[in-house]
């Protein structure tokens, strides 16, 4: 199996700076029979850190896929391990070209859906989350709670 079945949608995208619905569409069908791999992991939080423009269902999957690989497809199921924390921040405070406006959601619903995370992860949610309004109330207590 290749590693990493959405790499040219990856590329592309950072290219042309900007993910469309079609791109969406395209990477959730190459990846419909399993979860995402590492690699296709670190493809997708490229994206979103040096992308432009995103159109609204991006957001979403973008979310949901990264929690699915960290929280429910790793093992032991519903936690994040500590080396998964320490290579999500890594890559996540990788050099920025594009607003990476979902970075701070994903940290939230990791927060959220995981049994146990560590305390990194839970400083750069407060962090990345610092004065958006976006965040509901109690999302913000959750993450202060989990701190």
């Amino acid at each position: 199996m290749n590693a990493n079945r959405i790499q040219n949608v990856v590329i592309r995208t950072i290219e042309k700076q900007s993910i469309a619905l079609d791109d969406v569409r395209e990477i959730q069908r190459l990846i419909e029979d399993a979860g995402i791999s590492k690699e296709e992991a670190e493809g997708l939080i490229r994206m979103e850190r040096m992308v432009g423009q995103a159109c609204d269902a991006w957001a979403e999957f973008f979310v949901e896929a990264l929690t699915a690989h960290l929280v429910w497809e790793r093992r032991p199921t519903g936690y994040i391990r500590d080396e998964d924390a320490a290579w999500l921040i890594t890559c996540l405070q990788m050099a920025r070209s594009g607003p990476a406006l979902n970075v701070g959601p994903l940290l939230v619903n990791l927060v959220r859906e995981a049994e146990r995370v560590d305390q990194a992860v839970i400083a750069l949610a407060l962090e990345e989350n610092r004065g958006l309004r976006a965040l509901q109330d109690p999302e913000v207590a959750l993450v202060r709670r989990a701190a």
